[in-house]
């Protein structure tokens, strides 16, 4: 009976990985199919501006998930690491936002469309370059007023990402890495477009 034990655990260990794998790359499929979904409803959106971006709010923050999309080519010319607010987290570990509000104080990132503003320098520490963001659906028409924004912090930079595990976590705004924060206001400063998702039911743009 202990031998019969001992050699089905392997196979139930190696069951259990092909099941995990299979929840793993249908999870990824469900993400690609998600941002297609993101960027189509973007391109149909009247713009001028020669770039868009969706924030795919499945994702783990540990992963690229803030995808920067030509819209002449509907292609993704870059995707970045991105924080979400601290009133997001179910578990401030675990890397994943669950919760969305569009209430003052509740530190939680917004879902919805967004437009960019002005650049300007903020006074808050480590922010610097901060680009601001108006809200454009009913789920984030606090935005402006919430002072959610483009900006960058220490906590983003690649190796504090990946050393705790997960990214950092802001008071509600898009936090990028310092090089990344360059790059995403370089190509999305001056109105473009932004729809931050985290499903296909509460997707609107």
């Amino acid at each position: 009976m202990k031998r019969r034990t001992v050699l089905l655990a392997p196979a139930a260990a190696l069951s259990m990985l092909a099941a995990c794998a299979h929840r793993q790359a249908h999870a990824q499929d469900d993400a690609e199919a998600l941002v297609k979904t993101a960027m189509a409803a973007l391109l149909a959106q009247p713009s001028d501006h020669p770039y868009t971006a969706v924030l795919d709010f499945s994702r783990h923050s540990a992963q690229p998930r803030f995808h920067v999309v030509e819209r002449a080519s509907a292609q993704v010319v870059q995707s970045f690491l991105v924080a979400h607010g601290s009133g997001s987290a179910n578990d401030p570990d675990d890397g994943y936002a669950e919760v969305f509000s569009n209430v003052e104080g509740s530190e939680a990132s917004s879902l919805g469309l967004y437009r960019t503003g002005d650049t300007y320098i903020s006074e808050q520490v480590g922010h610097g370059l901060s680009m601001r963001l108006h809200g454009l659906s009913p789920t984030n028409s606090n935005a402006y007023r919430r002072l959610i924004v483009v900006h960058a912090h220490w906590y983003m930079e690649p190796r504090n990402v990946m050393e705790r595990g997960s990214a950092g976590l802001s008071e509600g705004c898009m936090v990028f890495s310092y090089k990344d924060r360059d790059t995403v206001v370089d190509l999305l400063q001056g109105g473009a477009l932004i729809l931050a998702v985290k499903d296909f039911a509460r997707l609107q743009a």
